[in-house]
C-alpha cells in the first residue's frame, strides 16, 4: 500500500503557504497598528487643545476627543486582528500573546483610566499616556520581529 500526501499536509521541516501568508499579513497589521498608535497620540493632543477652546463645557471637551476614541476602537479591533493572524501563522507564542494583552490593554484598561481621569484623578489620566506608550511599545516590537524572522520555510 503506497502512502500518498493530501496537498494540505506538509514534509517534516516544511511550514505550510498559509501560514506564511498569516505570518506575513500579520507583520503588515502590525505595521499599521503601529502607525495608528502614532497617530492615536497626535490625537490627543488635537483633542486636549481642542477641549480647551471652551473649557468648563463638558460637551465640546467630550467632542474634541471624539476622533481619539473612534481610532481607539480600530486599534483594538486591528488588535483583535493581529491575535487571530498570530494563532494562525503560530511563528511564535507571543504573536498571539501580545495581541491579547494589547487587546485587553486597548478595550479594558484605556477606557477606564481615561474615565477615572476625568473624573477621580489626573493621575488616571497619566496611567492612560503610560498605557498607551506601552502599547504603542508592544506594537512596534511585533512589526521588528517579524520583519527580521518571518516564518519560512527551512
Amino acid at each position: 500500500m503506497s502512502q500518498t500526501q493530501t496537498s494540505t499536509s506538509t514534509a517534516p521541516g516544511t511550514v505550510a503557504g498559509w501560514r506564511i501568508t498569516c505570518d506575513a499579513i500579520f507583520k503588515w497589521v502590525a505595521l499599521l497598528a503601529l502607525i495608528c498608535s502614532l497617530v492615536q497620540v497626535a490625537l490627543a493632543a488635537l483633542g486636549f487643545w481642542g477641549a480647551e477652546e471652551k473649557p468648563g463645557d463638558q460637551a465640546w471637551g467630550m467632542a474634541a476627543f471624539e476622533p481619539h476614541a473612534i481610532m481607539g476602537m480600530v486599534l483594538y479591533g486591528l488588535a483583535a486582528l493581529l491575535f487571530v493572524l498570530g494563532i494562525l501563522a503560530r511563528s511564535n507564542w507571543k504573536v498571539w500573546l501580545i495581541p491579547l494583552v494589547l487587546f485587553g490593554l486597548l478595550y479594558f484598561v484605556q477606557g477606564l483610566l481615561v474615565g477615572l481621569g476625568f473624573e477621580v484623578s489626573k493621575w488616571y489620566g497619566f496611567l492612560h499616556a503610560l498605557d498607551g506608550t506601552l502599547i504603542i511599545a508592544a506594537l512596534a516590537w511585533l512589526y521588528l520581529d517579524r520583519l527580521r524572522h518571518p516564518l519560512r520555510n527551512s
